[in-house]
Formats: C-alpha cells, structure tokens, sequence
C-alpha cells in the first residue's frame, strides 16, 4: 500500500511539473503550437484525474475493463484527447468517442464539456444531475454551474478547480493528492 501511494504522489507531482510548465500565446505562427501544448497539458491533466478517482462499483464495476471519456459535439479537444485514447488506467482501457446528444452523457465515466457548449450547460448539469459522471471543463464558471473539475490558465499556467460539492453528490471519491493540488470551489 505505501509503495502504491508512493507512486501515485510521484506520478501526480511528475504530472504537475509537466502541466506548470509555461503555456504562452505568442502572437502570429506561434500562437498554435502554444495552443497545441496547452491541450496537450490539459489531456495530461485529464489522463491523471481519473487516476486519483474512484466511482461507485455499480458505476464502475471491478469486472469492467473500460473507462470512457466522452468529449460533447464537436470540440477540437477530442483530437487531443486521442492521444490517451487505449490508454490503461487502474487496471482498464481508456475510451474516448464523441457524443452528440446530451443524453449520450449518461453512459460516460468522464464527460468533456467545452466552451462551445456553454449555452448547453444547463442543460448537461441537469441531465447529469444525480449520475457518478465526472464532469470536466474548460469555460469560466463550469464549476459554480455545477461542473466537477474545471481549466483554467493563470499567469500563463494550466491549473484546475474542483466543485467538491458537486463531486460529493455525483458519489465520485476524489484523493486528497488531487484536491490538494486544485482550487477548490464550494457551493
């Protein structure tokens, strides 16, 4: 048990590192490739999440062999998130797919909701409302609209809150490793 947690503190502190690493927006021919980092830093960021959390059993059941993450519509994100795509995390397989519909959610372990879906938002959270679905954003106020996890970037760094509230209800277990690296918002 120590070794293991051991491990989980490094790999999280390796993850940090990575991740506070300057993701700047230089102006012109620069500006993608900045952007392209700070995606990838945000797949990195998303890959560990799911490593220092636990969802119910019948949620996900120990014979279960995928988890799915689950980006909405078209988001650009999901080409990155291609990138962990098969992935192994606890013993299981990432899956990434696109969902159209809001209800497609449901089936999802991680929901990706995106900036381009901010009018939809109230309507993913109250879909979402009482399912073990962790739901991760990208858009100011995700959090205090009832998201889990939100990005942020702060003096050219990705960094991330956490709704623990909203974790608490959804009966989604969050180490205190991953909380004591985030902000955490409370209702």
């Amino acid at each position: 048990m120590g070794i293991l947690r051991l491990s989980l503190i490094r790999t999280l502190g390796f993850l940090v590192l990575g991740a506070s690493a300057v993701v700047s927006a230089a102006p012109g021919a620069q500006a993608q490739p900045s952007l392209d980092r700070e995606q990838q830093i945000k797949a990195a960021f998303l890959y560990n999440f799911i490593k220092f959390v636990d969802w119910p059993t019948e949620v996900l059941p120990a014979t279960s062999d995928t988890i799915s993450i689950c980006v909405l519509s078209d988001d650009p994100f999901y080409e990155t998130l291609e990138t962990i795509k098969g992935k192994a995390v606890k013993g299981r397989h990432l899956a990434v797919r696109r969902v159209g519909a809001v209800k497609d959610l449901e089936s999802c372990h991680v929901a990706f909701i995106g900036v381009a879906e901010e009018k939809r938002l109230p309507q993913v959270m109250q879909r979402l409302q009482g399912s073990s679905v962790l739901t991760v954003g990208d858009m100011e106020g995700f959090t205090q609209s009832g998201g889990i996890i939100n990005f942020v970037v702060e003096k050219n760094k990705v960094r991330f809150e956490i709704n623990v509230n909203r974790a608490e209800r959804a009966r989604l277990k969050l180490s205190s490793q991953l909380l004591g690296l985030a902000r955490v918002v409370r209702e």
